[in-house]
C-alpha cells in the first residue's frame, strides 16, 4: 500500500480540500454560463432582426428614414381622442352567438345573439328591428340569423305571406305550411294562452281576455273600414264573455274556448248578454240596431276569403313541433289585398303566438315580415304592442321587418296612435338595423331611429349587404356575410335572372327528402 496521505473526515485537510472542490465547480459554471450568454448573442447577430434605432432598421434595403419625425405634441378633447388611434379594434359586443359578418372600421368579426346581449344586460328587451329598401339585402340578413340559430337551440317561426322561406325551410329540413282555401289546414286564432308558472288566475285569464278583444277589434275594423262604435265595441265583449261564460262564476278550468263562429253566434243570440245592458239603461231592440254593422262584418270574415281556415275548434286546429328547428306559414294563397294579408297575417300570428306560450318550449324567436301592413291598422299594431309586452315573460324574441320608415310615418298624421304606437315599438326594441334608405326616407328613419346626423347621412350610402347596427347606446357598420349554403338559401332573384327554360321545377319526395337530410348535415 503506498504511502498516500489519508484525510480523516472532518479533519482540516477534509475541509480545506471541499472548499476548493466548490470553488473550482463555481468557477466552471460562471465559465459556462459566460459562454452561453457569448454563444446566444452571437447567435441574435447573426440570425435574429435587425437592430432598430429612431431611424428604423439597420442594414439593406431597410427603408431608413434619412430625417426623423419630430410632431408638436397633440392637444384634442378626450370625446376626439379616440379617433388619433385608428387600429384599436372594437371589442365587440362580448357575448357569443352566430357570426354575422365583419365590421367595417374595424374588420373585426361581429358576433350577434339578441338572448345573450339580454343575459348579459346589454339589452333592455330581446326585441330587434330589420329595415331597408329592396335589394338592400334585408331579406337575407332576416334568413340567416333565423338559420344560423339553429345550431344554438333557437327556433324559427316564421308568416310567411311572399312564400320567400322555402329556400330556408328546405336548407333547415321543414316543410312550411301551406294556408289557403282547401289547403286542410285550420287554426284558431281566438286559442287560449297557456298559463305561466307563478302566473296568478285573475292575471292570467285577464291577458287571455284581452288579447282575444283586440284581435276581434282590430279584424273587424279592417273588415268594416274604420273604427267601431261604442255599440259594436260592447257587443264584442258581450258576445265574448257569453260565449267563455267568464261572467256567470264559471272556474277557468271549465271557461269555453271560443272561435270566430261561436262569437257571431253569441252575438245574434240577446238573451245570453242581455243582463249587461240593464246597468246602463240601453234598450235592447235599439242596441241591436246599433251594432247591426258589427255583426254582418263578422259574417262576411268567417265566409269569405278566409272562411274555413281561420275557424275552428281547438281539437281540430295545428299544433307545433318544437323538436323541429322551427316553422314557416305559408299564406301565399290568401294574399288577394293588403287589407286580406293584415287579417291573414295577424290571425295566423295570433294561433302562432298562442302555441309559443307553452311553458316547456325552447328558446325561440319570431320573425313578423311586413311589420308596415300591420302598421296601417290601428287595431292590429294595438294587438303587436300588447304581444311585445308579454315577449320578455315568454322567452320569446320578436323581429320586426319592413321596406321603409316612410310607410309607418305614412300609416296615419304625425300625432295620430297608430304612428306614435309603431314609434313606441321602435323604441323598445333593444337591437336596430337599417340598410340602405331612399332620400325621402331619411328624416323619417332619424325620427323611428334616433340617428345622429353622420348615421343618417350614412343610411344614403350603405352599399348592398352593409348595415347600420344599433345595438343599445352602440352603433357599428357590419357587412354581412354568406356561406355557400346560404347564397343559393337567400336567392329572390332566380326567376328575374334565370332562363325561362331553367325555371325550378316542383320537387319529388324522394328529392325532396334528400335535400332535407344534406341541409340537416351541413347545419350539424
Amino acid at each position: 500500500m503506498s504511502r498516500a496521505r489519508v484525510q480523516r473526515e472532518g479533519s482540516l485537510a477534509h475541509r480545506i480540500a471541499q472548499s476548493a472542490d466548490r470553488r473550482d465547480l463555481a468557477a466552471a459554471q460562471a465559465e459556462l454560463e459566460r459562454e452561453q450568454r457569448a454563444l446566444r448573442r452571437t447567435s441574435e447577430r447573426l440570425l435574429g432582426a435587425p437592430p432598430v434605432d429612431g431611424r428604423g432598421a439597420l442594414g439593406r434595403a431597410a427603408g431608413r428614414a434619412f430625417w426623423r419625425l419630430r410632431l408638436p405634441p397633440l392637444v384634442t378633447t378626450s370625446a376626439q381622442l379616440c379617433s388619433v388611434y385608428p387600429f384599436v379594434a372594437d371589442p365587440g359586443l362580448g357575448v357569443d352567438g352566430p357570426l354575422i359578418g365583419q365590421e367595417v372600421y374595424s374588420r373585426t368579426g361581429f358576433v350577434f345573439s339578441m338572448r345573450e346581449l339580454y343575459r348579459a344586460g346589454l339589452l333592455g328587451a330581446p326585441n330587434m328591428v330589420v329595415t331597408g329598401e329592396i335589394r338592400s339585402a334585408k331579406s337575407s340578413l332576416l334568413k340567416t340569423i333565423a338559420f344560423r340559430g339553429i345550431p344554438f337551440g333557437t327556433r324559427f317561426y316564421i308568416v310567411d305571406v311572399k312564400g320567400e322561406y322555402d329556400a330556408l325551410a328546405r336548407a333547415a329540413g321543414i316543410r312550411p305550411v301551406r294556408v289557403g282555401p282547401g289547403s286542410g289546414v285550420v287554426m284558431n286564432p281566438l286559442a287560449g294562452i297557456r298559463r305561466q308558472p307563478g302566473q296568478g288566475e285573475p292575471e292570467w285569464l285577464q291577458i287571455q281576455r284581452a288579447r282575444r278583444l283586440l284581435l276581434l277589434e282590430g279584424l273587424l275594423e279592417i273588415q268594416l273600414g274604420g273604427a267601431l262604435s261604442e255599440a259594436e265595441r260592447s257587443l264584442i265583449e258581450y258576445a265574448l264573455d257569453a260565449v267563455t261564460r267568464s261572467d256567470d262564476g264559471t272556474s277557468a278550468e271549465r271557461l269555453a274556448t271560443p272561435t270566430l263562429s261561436l262569437v257571431l253566434a253569441a252575438m245574434g243570440d240577446p238573451q245570453a248578454w242581455a243582463h249587461r245592458l240593464a246597468g246602463v239603461n240601453y234598450d235592447i231592440d235599439q242596441f241591436a240596431a246599433d251594432s247591426r254593422r258589427v255583426r254582418l262584418a263578422l259574417e262576411r270574415l268567417i265566409t269569405g276569403v278566409l272562411g274555413g281556415i281561420f275557424d275552428a275548434p281547438t281539437a281540430a286546429t295545428l299544433t307545433v313541433d318544437f323538436d323541429q328547428p322551427g316553422a314557416i306559414l305559408d299564406l301565399r294563397d290568401v294574399r288577394t289585398s293588403d287589407q286580406m294579408t293584415a287579417m291573414a297575417m295577424t290571425c295566423a300570428q295570433s294561433w302562432l303566438e298562442t302555441e309559443l306560450t307553452r311553458p316547456d318550449a325552447p328558446p325561440r324567436m319570431c320573425l313578423y315580415d311586413e311589420f308596415a301592413l300591420i302598421a296601417r291598422h290601428l287595431g292590429l299594431v294595438r294587438r303587436m304592442r300588447e304581444q311585445m309586452k308579454l315577449a320578455r315573460a315568454l322567452g320569446t324574441e320578436i323581429i320586426l321587418a319592413f321596406h321603409r320608415f316612410s310607410d309607418l310615418a305614412a300609416s296615419g298624421s304625425a300625432d295620430s296612435e297608430q304612428v306614435r304606437i309603431a314609434r313606441g315599438l321602435i323604441e323598445d326594441t333593444g337591437v336596430r338595423v337599417s340598410y340602405r334608405q331612399a332620400p325621402g326616407s331619411l328624416d323619417a328613419a332619424r325620427e323611428f331611429l334616433g340617428t345622429t346626423d353622420t348615421e343618417t347621412d350614412l343610411l344614403l350610402h350603405l352599399r348592398r349587404g352593409v348595415g347600420l347596427w344599433k345595438v343599445g347606446l352602440r352603433s357599428y357598420v357590419v357587412k354581412h356575410q354568406l356561406s355557400s349554403v346560404e347564397q343559393a338559401m337567400v336567392d329572390t332573384d332566380s326567376r328575374m335572372l334565370d332562363n325561362p327554360e331553367n325555371e325550378p321545377r316542383e320537387l319529388t319526395d324522394s328529392e325532396y327528402e334528400a335535400r332535407e337530410s344534406a341541409a340537416v348535415g351541413q347545419v350539424r
